[in-house]
């Protein structure tokens, strides 16, 4: 899996309209300088005992909660936005199984 040809293309076409710039919600910024290391063993504001993404468990990283409407707060994302494919779903539930590389 390779996250710059794979998984930023998603957060560039659906997520960076909102995540980017010093105002992104969170603090989460997902364009291609800053979205890795905003990501990967980062700890969730919104569910701290979560990480963002926690490599190789997909069913416990708040991003796939997020993007699957399943998380304990706030809404699905991309927010008032159509939902994520299930073929994008699956990609970044397979990266982060994977392990979560760069």
């Amino acid at each position: 899996m390779n996250y710059a040809t794979q998984i930023q293309p998603i957060f560039d076409g659906r997520c960076i309209v909102c995540h980017s710039g010093v105002s992104a919600p969170e603090g989460l910024r997902l364009d291609s300088t800053n979205s890795y290391n905003n990501l990967v063993n980062v700890n969730s504001t919104q569910v701290p005992s979560l990480k963002r993404v926690e490599p190789f468990d997909p069913n416990n990283s708040y991003l796939v909660q997020k993007v699957e409407g399943t998380a304990a707060g706030g809404e699905r994302m991309p927010l008032n936005r159509a939902p994520l494919s299930p073929a994008q779903i699956k990609l970044i539930r397979d990266w982060i199984s994977g392990g979560a590389e760069r």
